[in-house]
């Protein structure tokens, strides 16, 4: 496990793996630790059933990808780019993609977040491997942060795995976009906020209450605090809104459903008081400290991005079965770019709205896969906060780090960054493992045995 969130956090320090060669560092450096884990066994019956449906997600939609990258037979639903080639006299193979050796290459970054994901599922099958890897997750969240402040504040000159200095504009870090860095720090956020909800283990339940509150979740809550400020640093109206706004209504969520188990000073407090205060508490950080991102909310130059959105419906209607082919935006946009709207300067790679670009890309065939499995995770998650007790923030928590991603991607790209999309699925598998382990139930078998036992001996 350690070994394989450890290539995770390097995939995240090489400003997220999204160029060469540190993509293709990051992704081979994982190959041996996921072929590692994914050969253990699986020993519950319902983390089975959620890891073969992980797989045979990525399956089909990696079939789906190969096949728009396969020239098919006739022509078959090709795409009307390669009948003017032919036309022009050049000799082509017709296939479904725009461009279909961009389609194969996109497939790894595909592929590797559901690797990763179904390999937290198989590592997770007991309460204390799972609460191990959050609480992992968690700590390389913070490092990386930690990594991220030392370069802004100590090195801004530096060039770290990118040709752009670290301290140019706002707060990058690793990274050198300030909605990724965004993406990233939300997420670690979501993994501390659950670490600083478990419930005490027997050791801390012997501890007298205040001693236990003061030395793990005064430090957490204050590690979280750090981090939030660090995220709004950032800058990024996206990432800093929807954090706070996802975070804050996490933990409403939590004290709205968590059973009351135990006496500590914050539990003393009332449902609603703590709602109240949760609120007030996320309306009040981003009012004092927020300022950075009230600045960039005022009137501004339009970026551009609702033409790209509008062009990149115009692609899928163009295709709206089959799209234009798995990672082609970059390819395809130029014949939909409208120069009224856009001007004719720059390059658009990316459509900011990454539940778009997939649209457009891989067509209704593949959003409705992709859709089918989220809503499988949805239902995994619901269930965990339906059934679990002491656990019940973390699924809750994933829930909110899950809004939280797929509200950012519909304004920007993070899950295209390979880096985020890695510790993003490592985070979903860890909560959905959690959501579906059987409550107690070793040690309601155990009881059973033992009670079986004394009953023999007795008669």
């Amino acid at each position: 496990m350690i070994w394989l969130i450890t290539m995770i956090g390097l995939a995240l320090m090489m400003n997220g793996s999204v160029t060469a060669p540190y993509r293709q560092i990051a992704f081979l450096a994982l190959g041996l630790p996921l072929l590692a884990v994914l050969t253990q066994r699986l020993t519950r019956s319902v983390s089975r059933t959620l890891w073969r449906q992980s797989i045979a997600g990525m399956v089909v939609l990696t079939l789906w990808g190969l096949l728009q990258s396969t020239p098919l037979p006739f022509g078959l639903l090709a795409h009307p780019v390669w009948d003017t080639l032919q036309d022009l006299g050049i000799a082509a193979q017709p296939t479904i993609s725009v461009a279909p050796a961009v389609t194969r290459a996109a497939l790894p970054a595909l592929m590797l977040p559901f690797l990763v994901f179904a390999a937290m599922i198989l590592l997770c099958q007991t309460q204390r491997e799972a609460l191990f890897a959050w609480k992992a997750l968690a700590v390389l969240g913070l490092a990386l942060a930690a990594l991220s402040v030392l370069l802004e504040v100590a090195f801004p000159q530096t060039t770290f795995f990118s040709r752009f200095e670290v301290g140019r504009g706002a707060f990058n870090g690793i990274f050198v976009n300030r909605n990724t860095t965004a993406a990233f720090l939300g997420l670690a956020g979501f993994a501390i906020a659950g670490w600083l909800l478990m419930p005490r283990s027997k050791a801390q339940s012997t501890t007298p209450a205040a001693t236990w509150f003061d030395r793990r979740r005064l430090v957490l809550g204050a590690l979280l605090f750090l981090l939030v400020i660090t995220l709004i640093t950032t800058r990024s109206r996206a990432g800093v809104t929807l954090g706070l706004i996802c975070l804050t209504l996490g933990f409403v969520a939590v004290f709205l459903l968590r059973p009351e188990t135990d006496r500590t000073p914050v539990r003393r407090l009332g449902t609603k008081a703590k709602v109240v205060l949760t609120i007030a508490g996320g309306i009040g950080l981003f009012i004092a400290f927020g300022e950075p991102v009230i600045s960039r909310m005022g009137p501004e130059a339009e970026d551009g991005r609702w033409c790209a959105y509008a062009a990149t419906l115009k692609m899928f209607a163009e295709r709206p079965l089959v799209g234009q082919g798995f990672g082609t935006f970059a390819d395809a946009f130029p014949q939909f770019r409208d120069v009224d709207c856009l001007g004719s300067a720059g390059i658009w790679t990316r459509a900011h709205n990454s539940h778009l670009e997939f649209l457009a890309g891989m067509g209704a065939i593949g959003s409705l896969i992709a859709l089918a499995l989220l809503g499988r995770m949805l239902q995994v998650l619901i269930r965990g906060v339906q059934e679990r007790r002491s656990l019940k923030p973390l699924p809750i928590m994933t829930l909110a780090a899950l809004a939280f991603m797929l509200g950012h991607s519909a304004l920007d790209f993070p899950l295209q960054i390979p880096g985020v999309a890695l510790y993003f699925a490592a985070l979903m598998g860890v909560g959905c493992a959690i959501a579906v382990l059987e409550q107690g139930s070793g040690s309601r078998k155990s009881r059973r045995r033992s009670r079986t036992v004394h009953d023999a001996m007795v008669q």
